[in-house]
C-alpha cells in the first residue's frame, strides 16, 4: 500500500499555509520519513485535519452527491460522466483513497509525537480523527487496511503490503480508539491545542461531544449487521449519560480566512487542470422535492429553481438555464465566495437526526422524545444556513424554518410534507421521515454521508435510475479499490463490484 511511505510531515510543515488547496498535489510526494524531527504537534494536528478535509470534501463529496442525486453532471463537459453511468474505473477513486489514508497516517503520526511528548490531548484528538477517518475509508471500500496499516516503516514493523481487515474489526478497533480517547480528554489540561486546532481551537469539551456523537453513528451505521450487537452497545452507551453535538458545535474546518485557504472543492474546480468548467449541475431529484415543499434551503444550495434530470447530461442543451450548486456549498466553480465554504465532518443537525433514530428505535434509556429530535434537526439545518436563506429570500433561517413547519396563510404557502413527521406511525414510518430530512440537511455539504445513509436505510425512497446507467436498475453500494492497491499491494484481497454491498448494508 503505497500510502505507508507517504507520510507527507515535511510537507505538512512547509506547506500549511495554503490549506487543502494543494493537498491533491501534497499527495503525490514521497517524503523522507528521517525528517519528521521537523515536524511538531502544533503542526501535524492541521495538516492531518486539512488532508481529512481534503478528502471528504472533494472526491467522496462529489462521489457521494451525484450518487446521493443532489447533483448531476452538466452538459458543458464530461469530467464526472463515468460517474453518472455508474461505470467508474479503479482510477476515479484513486484520490479519494489517497488522501484518507494520508490524513490517517498524519494522524498516526501526531499521536505518536504527542505520546513521546506526553501530550494527552492531541492524542486524544488523533484517535478521535482516526477512528472518524477509518469510518470513511471503511464505509466506502469495505475491507480495508487497518490494524497493518500506515506502519510501512521499519521501526513500525515494515509492514508494506498490510492484510485487509474486515468491516466488522475495524469499527470495533475505531471504537476502541473512542473508549482511549474519551478517557484522556481534560478540558483544563494546559498542554491542550490552540489555534493550531482548525475545528474546534483547543476546546475538549467539543471534541467529547464529537466522540460521543461519532460513536452513536457508528453504531447507527452497524445497526442491523450481523453479530455485531450495535442496539445493546448503544443501550450501554446511553448509559454513560453522553453529550452530543447541539447547536454550534458543528465539527468543520472553516475555509477562506486568507488567499490560499481554500475550500477544497472550489480549489479542484478552479484549478488549471479544470479551469473553471462549471461541471456540476443541480439534480432534479433533490431540487424538484424541495421546491414542492417550499423549502427555503433550496435557494442556498441551488442557484436557480430548474435543474436537469439525473443523468441526463448527454441529452440537455448547454444553455438552458438549468441550475448549479451554490458558492454555500462550494459548488459554483466561477463564484470565488465558493473558496469560503466550510467541509463538515458532523454537524448539529446531524447529531439531532442520529439522537431522534435511536429514539425512534427505542434504543437506551433518557434518549430524548424522537418527535422533538427530529424537529430541532430541522431547525439547526435552517439555522446553519440561516444567513445564506437571508441573502437569498430576505427570510431569516427563524422565519424559514416556521415557515416551513408551520406554512404561511397569508401567502398560501403549505407547510412542508417532510415537516410532518409520524410520531403515532410505525418505525418504519419514522426511519423514512428521519433519514429523508437529513439527506435535505446534507444537500451538496455532505454527499458521502447522505448516499452512506441511503445504502443503510433506503431513504429517501425516491431516486431515480438515470438514463446513462450502465448497471441497470442498480445503484452504487461501494466504491472500487484503487489500481495502487490490486497491482502494489501483495495483501490485497481482491477486487469487489461496484454493487457489492458493504457489511452493514443488509437492507
Amino acid at each position: 500500500m503505497l500510502i505507508n511511505k507517504k507520510i507527507i510531515l515535511a510537507s505538512a510543515v512547509a506547506g500549511l499555509t495554503l490549506g487543502a488547496s494543494s493537498c491533491r498535489k501534497f499527495s503525490d510526494v514521497n517524503t523522507n520519513p528521517n525528517v519528521s524531527q521537523t515536524a511538531t504537534v502544533q503542526t501535524l494536528l492541521p495538516a492531518a485535519q486539512l488532508y481529512v478535509g481534503s478528502a471528504v470534501g472533494t472526491d467522496l463529496q462529489i462521489y457521494g452527491s451525484i450518487w446521493a442525486q443532489y447533483w448531476t453532471q452538466a452538459p458543458v463537459s464530461s469530467q464526472y460522466a463515468v460517474l453518472e453511468q455508474f461505470a467508474p474505473g479503479q482510477d476515479q477513486f484513486t484520490y479519494g483513497w489517497k488522501n484518507v489514508y494520508a490524513g490517517a497516517e498524519n494522524f498516526y503520526q501526531l499521536y505518536n509525537l504527542a505520546d513521546s511528548l506526553h501530550k494527552k490531548q492531541y492524542k486524544a484528538i488523533a484517535l478521535i480523527m482516526q477512528a472518524y477517518t477509518f469510518q470513511v475509508i471503511t464505509d466506502g471500500w469495505g475491507d480495508a487496511p487497518f490494524k497493518q496499516a500506515l506502519k510501512g516503516e521499519y521501526n513500525q514493523g515494515h509492514m508494506i503490503n498490510p492484510e485487509y481487515d474486515a468491516q466488522s474489526s475495524i469499527y470495533t478497533g475505531i471504537l476502541a480508539y473512542l473508549d482511549s480517547a474519551n478517557k484522556w480528554i481534560n478540558a483544563s489540561d494546559p498542554s491542550k491545542p490552540g489555534a493550531d486546532d482548525l475545528m474546534y481551537g483547543g476546546d475538549m469539551n467539543q471534541w467529547k461531544k464529537f466522540s460521543n456523537t461519532l460513536r452513536l453513528k457508528i453504531l447507527l451505521r452497524a445497526i442491523d449487521a450481523p453479530g455485531f450487537k450495535a442496539a445493546a452497545k448503544i443501550d450501554s452507551f446511553y448509559n454513560t449519560n453522553p453529550a452530543f453535538i447541539g447547536d454550534g458545535d458543528d465539527a468543520k474546518i472553516a475555509y477562506g480566512f486568507g488567499s490560499t485557504n481554500k475550500n477544497p472543492l472550489y480549489a479542484e474546480e478552479s484549478s488549471s487542470q479544470l479551469a473553471g468548467v462549471q461541471n456540476l449541475a443541480a439534480s432534479n431529484t433533490c431540487l424538484d422535492s424541495m421546491n414542492s415543499n417550499n423549502d427555503y434551503r433550496a435557494a442556498v444550495f441551488y442557484s436557480g429553481s430548474n435543474g436537469l434530470a439525473q443523468g441526463s447530461y448527454a441529452t440537455a442543451k448547454p444553455g438552458s438555464g438549468y441550475a448549479i450548486p451554490t458558492a454555500y456549498v462550494a459548488g459554483d466553480a466561477n463564484d470565488a465566495a465558493s473558496a469560503s465554504a466550510p467541509v463538515n465532518f458532523l454537524t448539529a443537525e446531524e447529531s439531532y437526526f442520529l439522537q431522534a433514530e435511536a429514539a425512534a428505535r427505542n434504543l437506551g434509556t433518557d434518549v430524548g422524545n424522537d418527535e422533538t429530535l427530529f424537529m430541532n434537526g430541522i431547525k439547526a439545518s435552517f439555522e446553519y444556513y440561516g444567513s445564506g436563506i437571508s441573502a437569498t429570500t430576505g427570510a431569516t433561517g427563524s422565519e424559514a424554518y416556521d415557515i416551513y413547519v408551520n406554512g404561511d396563510v397569508t401567502n398560501s404557502i403549505p407547510s412542508a410534507y417532510w415537516s410532518h413527521y409520524p410520531a403515532t406511525g410505525n418505525k418504519y414510518d419514522k426511519l423514512r421521515f428521519i433519514i429523508t430530512q437529513k439527506w435535505f440537511a446534507m444537500c451538496g455539504n455532505q454527499g458521502f454521508e447522505a448516499w452512506t445513509e441511503w445504502r443503510r436505510t433506503g431513504f429517501p425512497d425516491f431516486l431515480v435510475n438515470p438514463a446513462s446507467s450502465a448497471i441497470g436498475a442498480n445503484k452504487p453500494a461501494r466504491f472500487l479499490y484503487p489500481t495502487t492497491e490490486s497491482t502494489v499491494n501483495a495483501g490485497f484481497p481482491g477486487l469487489k463490484p461496484l454493487t457489492a454491498k458493504v457489511w452493514w448494508d443488509v437492507n
